[in-house]
């Protein structure tokens, strides 16, 4: 991923575009990169006649809101853009000369659908090759940080782009990591009588050897970044949003050989996305 391509970042007019646009900055001037803001008139979604009020938008109003909150936070490396078609397709295609894909979650546009909607598009999305960032619209610019960035960890090859992902930023804002790995147990599993130890789950020491190789690596790449690991028996959408409640990120990888690799926009990420406190990463491999 290049550091000096842009970072994209979809505004719709909403205030969920503009804390998307916040976030956005904050990530280009950790990087050193411009910003590039596009506003995707859908023209499908056109009024043909009417009174002046439901005109064609033009996108005028949208770029002014946005100028003014880029001036608000003193940003000032910044394109603005408004183009025609479909938001989410229009934006796949600008992100595949950007660095990074920040969305809002919810808004009065489309870009929502881009990780909520139709299996059409999100089987779109996964031609991306950069990572995506959904901001909720819980996520507070004004608040302090939280200095953690959380991991979801399967142990795959392809999750390795997700922690370079927050290695990266963790090294940038002095965040600590946590890799976290989630398993469901299923009803088959061994009955807890004939473990050694009772008090503690196979496969939960199973999944702290996971993580352990996973990072060591990692920890020796950036020895400055602290770390936190945990394993936990719970389905990955309930352990990734309460640990999302003390994170200024979540991180998972976009393909992987567990539940986490659903995440790719299936059932997982529409958990995620939806019920997540804090912006979610996700990060496909590169080629």
């Amino acid at each position: 991923m290049s550091t000096t391509s842009h970072v994209l970042v979809g505004i719709d007019g909403s205030r969920d575009g503009l804390i998307a646009l916040t976030w956005a900055a904050s990530y280009a001037t950790l990087h050193h990169a411009p910003l590039h803001a596009a506003y995707v008139v859908d023209d499908e979604q056109q009024p043909l006649a009417g009174p002046p009020s439901a005109l064609p938008d033009d996108g005028s109003e949208v770029l002014d809101d946005a100028l003014q909150e880029l001036s608000r936070i003193g940003f000032r490396s910044a394109t603005l853009e408004v183009l025609h078609g479909h938001p989410a397709k229009v934006l796949l295609e600008l992100s595949e000369h950007s660095q990074a894909l920040v969305v809002g979650r919810r808004g009065m546009g489309g870009f929502a659908e881009l990780v909520l909607g139709s299996t059409s598009q999100a089987c779109t999305a996964l031609a991306t090759q950069v990572p995506l960032i959904v901001v909720p619209d819980t996520w507070d610019p004004a608040a302090p940080a939280r200095g953690r960035i959380v991991v979801g960890i399967d142990g795959s090859l392809e999750g390795q782009d997700a922690l370079r992902f927050g290695f990266e930023l963790a090294h940038l804002t002095g965040a600590e990591i946590h890799g976290v790995h989630a398993i469901e147990v299923r009803e088959t599993y061994p009955d807890p009588n004939s473990w050694f130890d009772p008090s503690r789950q196979p496969c939960i020491e199973r999944a702290d050897e996971l993580l352990t190789h996973t990072l060591d690596g990692w920890t020796a790449k950036y020895p400055e970044v602290r770390i936190q690991q945990r394993s936990v028996t719970d389905h990955p959408v309930l352990v990734l949003a309460r640990e999302s409640q003390d994170a200024d990120l979540v991180v998972v990888g976009g393909v992987g050989r567990t539940a986490f690799s659903e995440l790719r926009m299936g059932s997982v990420a529409r958990g995620l996305l939806y019920h997540s406190h804090c912006p979610v990463a996700v990060v496909h491999p590169e080629n």
